[in-house]
């Protein structure tokens, strides 16, 4: 079991030879968009023609196997056309559930950002098949469509190998974010009109901490709107999420207090970081009160960036995951590298079987991410759609790796506690217990106190040791643990 230590300071004054790193941290959540590594472009031939992929036996009879998606039966890759936008198509990449994919619900997931493609999820982190470094494929035990139908979504339009027809209708919010998510849910349910009514769940990670509130509170308002359940919402999972930035920026000088005995700030440097929470939760607020303030916003998402994330740089590990070191030198260590899937989908045969597209894929939407700052979205909190979710009795799952430095684990359970809902004060009350977990796909595997939780009723915080930005890559075993549970009884 992970334990606690002291909390520690530097000695001294962090290295100032990290200076070229500073264009690194210009991150977007759970994305690295640094000029070290950039988007990441890759060149599909062939236009869409609106075809698809598919091996579906569900709907065709079509049953090839693919080496390079580790021989998985049952996965679709298609577009989506929107029926709200002008020339708005979504991608998706579909993966059947292993179990039972008439009987096991259906999963949306979202990866963040703002301008992230869901694909670095499915190929590195959850899904049936990952993607190495070297462009080899290796099948996942623990993706989560063991036990669930999942749909990996490239959104907004523009992420990925999502795109438009040329059209100016570009996406700015969550107002955005929940309208077309909705459109395509629709337009796949009408092409599988088998998981119309069956138990549906948006997870995500990162800025899903603000998708996956917006997506599921727009649906949640338009079934109750219409009585339609359809989109039968049973709840929402996110991982070390961004859902809250007034209460969450309080926290981030608080990882000087971490269990793995990692010197990161300077007394002095902890003490002004405390200092500049406050000036970055006041223009915060100014940008929540003036979201068309175009000056306000961008400058209140800069505060986080260069005065809550930046002081962090001079400690020589990685922003994602502080257990990694990283070097002046090889700046792509300091973040996330995911620049071989762009070999991976220009190799032969993956580029072969994507010819049907026509969007280049873009692992991170630059463009995505300056409207989602410039309008304020990046700044908004949207913990009280989780607590309408939570009124009406559906499950809500927040956990968060420890050793994340982004989006880190103190801060997401601090809005869990100040979050107002019917159940607060029994949610506050509720001891926090070991978190258990034994790894299903090793004979004989011994119980492993994985992390730490608090439950009450329908609402569950989870902090997972050994584990950075993302859970499911550091933690596959548990990951796959804990999102089973939630997928079924919900208990902790």
């Amino acid at each position: 079991m992970a334990g606690e230590r002291t909390p520690l300071v530097n000695a001294g004054g962090p290295s100032r030879a990290l200076a070229r790193r500073k264009t690194l941290i210009r991150i977007a959540i759970g994305v690295l968009v640094g000029t070290a590594v950039g988007a990441v472009l890759v060149a599909i031939s062939g236009g869409f023609s609106g075809s698809n992929k598919s091996v579906l036996p569900s709907s065709l009879p079509n049953t090839t196997q693919y080496d390079w998606f580790c021989n998985e039966p049952s996965f679709e890759a298609s577009y989506i056309k929107l029926a709200n936008k002008k020339d708005d198509y979504y991608f998706y990449w579909f993966a059947a559930s292993r179990n039972d994919p008439s009987s096991d619900p259906l999963v949306l997931w979202l990866t963040g950002g703002p301008g992230g493609s869901s694909m670095l999820a499915m190929l590195t982190e959850n899904g049936p098949c990952m993607v190495k470094p070297d462009v080899s494929t290796e099948r996942n035990v623990y993706s989560w469509s063991n036990n669930a139908n999942v749909i990996w979504l490239d959104q907004p339009t523009g992420v990925g190998f999502s795109y438009d027809g040329g059209s100016d209708d570009d996406d700015y919010t969550e107002l955005d974010v929940g309208a077309n998510i909705y459109a395509f849910l629709q337009g796949f349910l009408d092409k599988h009109p088998e998981f119309e009514g069956r138990d549906f769940y948006i997870t995500g990670e990162s800025y899903g901490g603000h998708y996956v509130p917006g997506a599921s509170h727009y649906i949640w308002q338009q079934n109750k709107a219409s009585g339609d359940k359809r989109i039968n919402l049973q709840g929402i999972a996110i991982g070390n999420g961004l859902t809250n930035p007034l209460v969450q920026y309080k926290y981030n000088q608080d990882m000087v207090n971490n269990q793995y005995n990692i010197s990161l700030l300077t007394e002095e440097q902890a003490a002004q970081m405390k200092t500049d929470s406050e000036e970055c939760i006041e223009l915060t607020k100014l940008c929540q009160s003036e979201p068309k303030n175009g000056t306000i916003c961008p400058e209140a998402q800069g505060c986080w960036e260069m005065k809550l994330i930046e002081p962090f740089s001079g400690a020589n590990r990685n922003m994602y995951d502080i257990r990694k070191e990283c070097s002046p030198e090889n700046p792509v260590s300091c973040g996330l590298d995911y620049s071989y899937l762009g070999d991976f989908f220009a190799s032969e045969g993956v580029s072969e079987y994507f010819n049907f597209t026509k969007q280049q894929w873009i692992e991170s939407n630059q463009v995505v991410n300056k409207h989602f700052v410039s309008s304020g979205d990046w700044s908004f909190s949207y913990h009280e759609y989780v607590a309408d979710l939570l009124n009406d009795g559906l499950r809500v799952l927040i956990y968060a790796g420890d050793a994340d430095l982004m989006c880190n684990w103190i801060g997401n359970r601090a809005w869990t506690l100040e979050l107002d809902w019917k159940n607060k004060e029994g949610f506050n009350a509720a001891e926090e217990h070991a978190f258990v977990a034994v790894d299903p796909f090793v004979d004989g595997a011994s119980k492993v106190d994985a992390g730490v939780a608090r439950q009450y009723k329908n609402f569950a915080f989870i902090r997972l040791y050994e584990s950075g930005h993302m859970v499911p890559t550091d933690q596959p075993a548990v990951s796959w643990v804990m999102i089973d549970k939630f997928f079924n009884d919900g208990k902790y």
